[in-house]
């Protein structure tokens, strides 16, 4: 078997992306959602960039998904009620 120099050795979570740097990616995604204000994701960034713990993460992430669900379930409600009130099909 051939030895590998030590140098050049790439280890497992060099050669893909860790869960967390998954996890942060994901985040910084949904925070990209209308429903998100700009101020707050500049509020995230430090705090996404810090933690070290997949469950939090994936708690924030769990947290932002379904406040941005929210944020779509009332935009489709006033846009219904919208066009109910000007006599289009609703």
């Amino acid at each position: 078997m051939p030895v590998i120099p030590r140098a050049s050795r790439v280890t497992l979570s060099e050669a893909r992306p860790s869960e967390l740097d998954a996890l942060r990616a994901e985040l910084r995604c949904i925070l990209q959602h209308p429903a998100i204000a700009p101020w707050r994701r500049q509020a995230a960034e430090p705090f996404i960039g810090q933690c070290s713990e997949p469950a939090r993460l994936r708690h924030w992430l769990a947290l932002a998904v379904a406040e941005c669900g929210r944020w779509e379930e009332r935009t489709l409600a006033e846009e219904g009620n919208w066009k109910n009130e000007d006599g289009l099909p609703g």
